[in-house]
């Protein structure tokens, strides 16, 4: 696995990002001045623990430098989209991630790739010591005020904004979201990554960056979205069949946890058609589930 080795010596241009930086986004310096304090080779030891060690799947990008990527997504607020995008066009995330000199405009992860990351690291508990780590270093350092860590990165980091809570999907996104953290955990318990876990299950639509993208369909035409539904619906058939024939041991808490929302969103918005298949059903259930991550939300 790649090793994340930021530089320590500053170059001018970064002395000058950090001057700007310095002014509202104090937290940018600390991160820049102390990321090989704060990374050090023990803790990189403690983050690639979160993976197996077999060489096989595709090699995921430095532990460290996700860790990075979420620091500053929680500072700032960002969404896994604008985080992706921040990567590669804001000076100041590219100053931290250490890719000042990489190719302008070049993300430094994918959107898929963060969300996979940050599940990995929420699983293992890795998110508090993240934290942990992070106001450690400020303490010795006295580069930042451990005392004045801002509020939205300690929210951010230890609990579940960051994993979409409270997010408000129709059917089709519900459903998806569904059997994607399905699809997550399977990955999570079997030592693999999403991809090969949706390549196993025949479920290709929960590998697109959203649902309704991947159907692709004309949304103004009612008789697509009904083959659209159905398509989605035989693909998490196909996900859910394929999950029952692993083994029961690995089967997780959180992951029974996704399929159980999975069943209660297919029982309360579909029903049966008589030609074959399901529709949406008329009306709305009593105490409708509204969000994957926040199963309390009405």
């Amino acid at each position: 696995m790649e090793r994340w080795k930021p530089t320590v010596e500053q170059s001018a241009r970064e002395q000058r990002l950090l001057k700007l930086a310095g002014k509202s986004r104090k937290l940018f310096v600390f991160l820049r001045e102390h990321r090989h304090e704060l990374f050090d080779e023990a803790f990189q030891d403690e983050l690639e623990a979160m993976y197996r060690q077999t060489g096989q799947g595709q090699a995921p990008q430095p532990p460290a430098m996700m860790c990075m990527a979420l620091l500053v997504q929680a500072y700032t607020q960002a969404s896994d989209a604008e985080a992706v995008c921040l990567s590669g066009t804001d000076s100041r995330w590219r100053m931290v991630l250490d890719r000042l000199g990489a190719d302008e405009d070049e993300p430094a992860f994918s959107q898929g790739g963060l969300q996979q990351f940050r599940e990995r690291l929420i699983a293992t508990q890795m998110d508090r010591r993240l934290l942990e780590r992070t106001v450690e270093v400020a303490k010795r350092t006295k580069g930042f005020d451990s005392k004045k860590t801002p509020k939205t990165l300690r929210v951010g980091v230890d609990s579940r904004p960051l994993e979409g809570a409270g997010r408000v999907e129709d059917t089709l996104n519900l459903l998806g979201h569904a059997g994607r953290k399905v699809a997550e955990g399977m990955a999570l318990a079997l030592g693999t990554d999403v991809e090969e876990v949706i390549q196993q299950a025949d479920a290709p639509l929960l590998r697109a960056s959203s649902i309704k993208a991947g159907l692709d369909i004309d949304w103004s035409a009612p008789d697509a979205k009904l083959d659209a539904l159905n398509r989605l619906c035989r693909q998490l058939d196909r996900l859910m069949a394929w999950v029952a024939k692993q083994s029961k041991s690995r089967v997780a808490a959180a992951l029974t946890r996704s399929i159980e929302a999975l069943a209660q969103v297919r029982e309360q918005d579909l029903e049966p058609r008589s030609e074959g298949g399901v529709q949406i059903r008329q009306g709305v259930a009593a105490d409708r589930r509204i969000s994957i991550e926040d199963a309390d939300m009405r």
